[in-house]
């Protein structure tokens, strides 16, 4: 019995070595998010709600860009907010604030633990990682806080975007300053790093090989690693899947149209493991997934009289 009690604290509880050293811990896993924009950790919402929720982990996010080029696009959320956000200028002056307070309700809904705002300028949309790198941000303020946020907090695990060649500079630029971060700690303090994206699965699945000249950014095999299932489902005769969290999620970032129009898309959440990381890391980075594909809600069974529904509403 005691063999099993312990085996259910290494799965669901995540149970791994502290770096540098033989201790085992029995916690959750502690997670930075480092990201562009105040609405990019949609693209692993459930992943963070699920080591919240029900890892008992940490969660927090570093935050680079104030989020104010998101303007074009925040049409209804004018009416919402009183505020004509889709003039550039009053848009520009608003959304940092505003963007900033949909963060919070949407970081309230995954169990989010810590915000790091760096306030670097969210200039404009863009594939090249060079113009936020280059121009927009100020380099040596956001790679001295992300070096003091990661020294002083010790992660197991770092999540980005995946740079992907089709996505936004900004995010490619983050996940750069969050690979190069991570390089200049101490090998026995390392987090591993993930990068991310979603996939419906009807998709053929995605392959990454790296991108650019980064060789920093070359993955451990061209296709994803590990995975969470938004359409995990469970609840009464299995009705209720992951979803409804993404799109709750989602939902509090009402300035940003586009991010409102994906509600209901993706079904999962996948992760490719950075070569970089090195092998060593994959056994606590496995036993991770494991405990998270873990659903821990029982269904409770009911005694319907009269049923006055069926699957086919």
């Amino acid at each position: 019995m005691k063999k099993l009690a312990a085996l259910l604290t290494v799965v669901f509880y995540f149970s791994g070595l502290t770096r540098g050293n033989a201790q085992a811990i029995a916690r959750g896993p502690r997670v930075l998010v480092v990201m562009a924009h105040p609405d990019d950790e949609s693209t692993f919402s459930v992943t963070l709600y699920k080591i919240t929720k029900e890892q008992h982990g940490i969660v927090d996010l570093f935050v680079i860009t104030n989020g104010e080029a998101g303007y074009k696009y925040a049409t209804l959320a004018e009416t919402y907010y009183g505020i004509e956000l889709t003039d550039e200028k009053t848009g520009r002056a608003n959304l940092p604030r505003i963007r900033k307070r949909e963060l919070v309700n949407a970081g309230h809904i995954l169990g989010v633990n810590e915000y790091y705002f760096i306030d670097q300028k969210d200039a404009h949309y863009t594939l090249n990682e060079k113009e936020p790198l280059d121009t927009s941000w100020n380099i040596n303020t956001v790679n001295n806080r992300l070096h003091q946020v990661l020294t002083n907090n010790h992660y197991d695990f770092v999540f980005t975007l995946l740079p992907e060649a089709t996505t936004h500079g900004a995010h490619k630029a983050a996940a750069l300053i969050a690979l190069n971060a991570i390089a200049t700690l101490p090998v026995n303090n390392r987090p591993v790093i993930l990068g991310a994206a979603t996939r419906n699965k009807a998709d053929t699945a995605s392959r990454f090989t790296g991108y650019g000249d980064y060789a920093q950014t070359i993955p451990l095999t061209d296709t994803a690693n590990f995975k969470v299932d938004r359409t995990a489902s469970f609840s009464y005769k299995n009705r209720v899947n992951y979803k409804v969290i993404a799109n709750w999620e989602i939902a509090e970032h009402k300035s940003q149209g586009v991010t409102q129009m994906t509600m209901n898309n993706g079904d999962v959440e996948d992760f490719w493991y950075f070569a970089v990381n090195g092998k060593p890391g994959l056994q606590k980075t496995r036993a991770l997934f494991r405990a998270l594909s873990y659903t821990p809600y029982v269904p409770k069974n009911y005694q319907d009289a009269n049923p006055v529904y069926s699957k086919s509403k």
